[in-house]
């Protein structure tokens, strides 16, 4: 096994191409952090996206100096969960037809209000000159 912990910073193109496949292949198989990888084989922290893009090796959505790399939702999601989120969904939906019906109810206060009081309330499109 090779060592790549090392104590002083490598030149540019010292790591070899199997080295390379090794370190993505480490960050992609551990939920370690792209800063704790470059910390710990002391590179740049666009190095590894870099040699992905130059492998063809397509890049995790959440690919971020400081993200952790997670699994994606359909591995992680269970029957309760995906209750949970319909549940939300359902939530959200009352909530936006409650928000609908009440700017609905303003729009209408306001134009009664301009018809009846022959004043204009709501603000003129256009700049002032």
């Amino acid at each position: 096994m090779i060592n790549y912990t090392m104590p002083f910073r490598r030149a540019q193109n010292q790591f070899s191409d199997e080295e390379r496949l090794g370190m993505i292949q480490e960050y992609l198989t551990t939920n370690v952090s792209m800063r704790y990888m470059c910390n710990k084989y002391h590179i740049g922290h666009e190095t590894i996206p870099r040699w992905m893009i130059n492998f063809g090796i397509p890049l995790p959505d959440n690919a971020s100096d400081s993200n952790v790399m997670k699994k994606a939702p359909e591995q992680t999601a269970s029957h309760s969960s995906v209750e949970e989120l319909e549940a939300q969904l359902k939530a959200l939906k009352s909530e936006l037809d409650r928000e609908k019906l009440k700017n609905l109810a303003l729009s209408t206060m306001i134009e009664t209000a301009e018809e009846e009081l022959h004043i204009d309330i709501r603000k003129k499109a256009g700049a002032k000159q």
